[in-house]
């Protein structure tokens, strides 16, 4: 689920929204701004260091852990099952101490072949919830910061475009998400519970399939002359 994400965002603003100072704002790493971010592009992150210091900078979509000898992977890492995230060896170090938080202005889903663009209701930032993990090649290699988005199963009218969906990120629990020293483990239950509240005020709605290498707002303009969805 969740392929691809609009990253419409002006970095400044995400930082002050999150608490960031200027100078842990890595403006050179981060992507410019796309309508349609897909796995393995850049993407930014924001994460928190042993001090509990907030940092934003760019990342690479899909993860790769730490203890992986090579970046290519013998099955997909864009997603992690927040049911399972913990249990996973992929993972599980992730989710224990290097969680993090990707910002979007909203997210694609896919019924059949039809996307569908889903953001807030009130056009505020999503705060989706990742994992990170820091890799490299070999010690001669530079660090590549990678990662994985979170998700829990869909509700509502949500469950009616795809079964799963990113699992979201409330003001009231940033801090405890971004807190190393406190075990994923431990509050999942609780960010899972406000992520199903922030969920019920997502709009979504009916998108054309972009054009091989288009990128602009195009992208996230609803279809017109769509039938209304319908329950049965």
């Amino acid at each position: 689920m969740c392929r691809r994400f609009s990253l419409d965002l002006d970095w400044n603003a995400v930082g002050r929204q999150f608490g960031i100072d200027d100078e842990d704002i890595d403006a050179q790493t981060l992507p410019t701004r796309t309508f349609r971010v897909e796995p393995e592009q850049k993407i930014g992150v924001i994460a928190a260091d042993s001090r509990n210091e907030r940092h934003l900078r760019g990342g690479s979509w899909s993860l790769i852990p730490s203890w992986s000898k090579s970046s290519k992977l013998a099955y997909p890492t864009y997603n992690a099952r927040m049911e399972s995230a913990g249990e996973k060896p992929t993972f599980r170090d992730s989710m224990h101490s290097c969680r993090a938080i990707i910002p979007a202005e909203g997210y694609f889903e896919f019924k059949h072949d039809k996307p569908f663009y889903f953001h807030s209701s009130e056009n505020s930032t999503l705060a989706m919830a990742w994992l990170y993990s820091w890799w490299r090649q070999n010690e001669f290699s530079p660090w590549l910061l990678t990662a994985t988005i979170m998700t829990c199963e869909a509700i509502g009218g949500l469950a009616e475009i795809h079964n799963r969906m990113p699992l979201l990120v409330s003001e009231s629990r940033t801090e405890e998400w971004l807190d190393r020293t406190i075990g994923g483990s431990e509050i999942i239950s609780e960010i899972h519970n406000e992520s199903l509240s922030i969920s019920e005020n997502l709009d979504y709605y009916e998108v054309a399939e972009p054009q091989p290498g288009e990128d602009g707002p195009q992208c996230i303009r609803p279809v017109t002359n769509v039938a209304p969805l319908s329950l049965f």
